[in-house]
């Protein structure tokens, strides 16, 4: 019994998920989501955003976590209609992904600037394609 509650340990500790959100979350260069699991699908959702600095933009990359070597990043996102007031909201979708464990990381923020911070009210993670 006690191999068992070991390994249910060691299969829940990751903390990834389907779908999940997250509210505020921060914008600044270098942060990254909590993972989920996903396949095939998913769709990540930046609502009411905010940045003191520069322009208003932000690069998002979606990146595979490989247990055993470098992660694989996917794709990145430039988002700006967050920017635009509280509830704008910016979605990035991707399609084709093999099963495995995702997370997000800010890549950039406005021009580049390593300073600079921001806030979104809200990030989601949606797995769901039918929706």
């Amino acid at each position: 019994m006690t191999g068992t509650a070991a390994a249910l340990t060691v299969a829940t500790a990751t903390g990834a998920w389907a779908n999940w959100s997250k509210a505020p979350f921060s914008l600044t260069q270098g942060t990254t989501s909590q993972q989920w699991v996903d396949e095939s699908y998913n769709e990540f959702h930046v609502t009411g955003c905010f940045q003191s600095g520069t322009s208003n933009r932000v690069d998002v990359a979606l990146w595979q976590q490989i247990d055993w070597g470098s992660d694989k990043k996917h794709d990145t996102s430039t988002l700006t209609n967050c920017f635009k007031g509280d509830g704008y909201t910016s979605t990035a979708t991707q399609s084709g992904l093999p099963y495995d464990s995702y997370y997000l990381e800010v890549t950039k923020l406005g021009t580049g600037c390593g300073a600079c911070t921001g806030v979104a009210d809200k990030v989601s993670v949606d797995t769901t394609k039918a929706d």
